[in-house]
């Protein structure tokens, strides 16, 4: 979240206690998945590997085998 903070206070160029002290849990996710997409678009243009898109039914799996460990 600190991390989220400071991106936000650099990028309008204010202090991240000002940040801390009017921003909203919005403002802290659209960060993230800000920082989230650029990442994505990097890693795309660069070669690295990114997220498999995976069909319904593996993904379903993923999630049954999530909930047998709870």
């Amino acid at each position: 979240m600190m991390l989220n903070i400071g991106h936000i206070a650099k990028t309008y160029g204010i202090l991240p206690s000002h940040v801390l002290d009017n921003a909203t849990t919005y403002d802290l996710m659209i960060a993230d998945v800000m920082s989230t997409w650029e990442e994505h678009q990097y890693n795309k243009t660069s070669g690295k590997p990114v997220v498999p898109k995976l069909s319904k039914d593996q993904l379903l799996t993923i999630f049954n085998k999530g909930k047998e460990k709870e």
